[in-house]
């Protein structure tokens, strides 16, 4: 089937923003006299601030949030898109596909850090984490672009790099598509689709 709507989640599947995010986890820890390795803090990628506290078991103030966005600016410099990706994002585009992302990350964070990039021009809709009440895996920022954007679940496709992605896809009765570009070990069983390069998703639609 080819979705009408094609949705994605933005770091870590269409942005390199890893490192970046790492090293402000790292940093801003830290600053709590909290010392975590950045390989034991790769299980915060993909989630709200407050559930990757939660796994970390950190201990901090109500403030945490704030200074965690206050401080990526230092390494946000780091993000770029991930080799393919904006090719492959503007030949969408131009040949009519409805484009759209969802996104953990908050409107202030997309503001301060994501503008560079001038998403606004390539997507047709983009949801962060402060447009809903729950957010991934739970179904409700998926159901909350298809509303707004006028569209049924089954005629779109939710694309991410995270089981948290694929899990808030099929909640929602979007298609499920996992990238691999990333150079990540995640595996999913229960995906749809396995992306290895952004030129695989154009096969998907023949092009």
């Amino acid at each position: 089937m080819q979705y009408n709507h094609i949705v994605f989640d933005l770091d870590g599947t269409l942005i390199d923003t890893e490192n970046a995010i790492l090293k402000t986890w790292q940093y801003t820890l830290e600053t709590y006299e909290l010392e975590y390795p950045l390989e034991n803090l790769r299980i915060v990628l993909g989630i709200p601030t407050l559930d990757a506290l939660e796994l970390l078991d950190a201990c901090v103030d109500e403030d945490f949030e704030n200074k965690w966005i206050q401080n990526y600016s230092r390494f946000s410099d780091q993000a770029v898109f991930f080799p393919g990706t904006e090719d492959m994002l503007q030949f969408m585009k131009k040949s009519g596909f409805h484009l759209g992302v969802v996104t953990s990350r908050k409107k202030t964070e997309y503001e301060n850090y994501f503008r560079k990039f001038n998403l606004e021009q390539l997507f047709d809709l983009i949801v962060c984490a402060d447009d809903t009440q729950q957010h991934k895996p739970d179904p409700e920022p998926l159901l909350y672009y298809a509303e707004k954007s006028g569209v049924t679940p089954n005629s779109c496709i939710y694309i991410g790099d995270m089981p948290t992605d694929i899990a808030c896809a099929n909640a929602a009765g979007f298609a499920s598509g996992l990238v691999t570009w990333n150079h990540s070990s995640v595996l999913e069983p229960n995906v749809d689709y396995l992306f290895s390069s952004p030129e695989d998703l154009l096969k998907l639609y023949n092009i």
